[in-house]
């Protein structure tokens, strides 16, 4: 039993591991592509995308931390640090970005447009400006009101602490 489990993780282990050179195999095939100028095939757009889209996911848990911090706060330089060796070892991060910043919905195809929709609302996926960037509406932030006479009563606080202020 104990020998079967052994195998079945080493099987895994190596799947994944296949997975991941075969991810970064087809990542350098497209960047080759791109760079003599070919075009690119929906699958090979595919690939753009989704590598765009697993560095976003993999930035985003960081990025919010740095953006929960106060103005100036030291631990931000640590965050900041995780996140340059991310993209560090994303090496295709710019080429693929300004790829997908120039090409059309049509060239992309359904699918892909879906795909990109999917991860437009990541803070590090530079989505094209066509890109339709869904947010969650609960989602805390800050809630602006308007006075409708001039500017001077603008509130601008968290929404839990806003509280409306009428004039008299």
């Amino acid at each position: 039993m104990k020998k079967t489990f052994r195998l079945l993780l080493i099987a895994l282990a190596a799947i994944f591991i296949t997975a991941a050179c075969s991810r970064a195999d087809q990542a350098a095939d497209v960047a080759k592509k791109i760079q003599v100028g070919d075009t690119l095939t929906e699958a090979e757009y595919t690939t753009v995308i989704d590598y765009l889209g697993r560095f976003a996911e993999e930035a985003q848990p960081i990025q919010d931390q740095i953006n929960n911090l106060p103005y100036g706060d030291a631990k931000a330089t640590a965050l900041q640090q995780q996140l340059d060796e991310i993209k560090s070892k994303n090496t295709y991060l710019e080429l693929f970005q300004s790829t997908l910043g120039r090409t059309s919905q049509a060239q992309l195809g359904a699918d892909n447009v879906a795909l990109v929709n999917k991860y437009a609302g990541y803070e590090w996926f530079a989505a094209p400006d066509w890109a339709t960037i869904t947010t969650d509406p609960e989602a805390a932030g800050l809630e602006m009101t308007t006075p409708s006479s001039d500017s001077t009563g603008v509130v601008a606080a968290p929404q839990e602490e806003l509280k409306v202020k009428t004039r008299l």
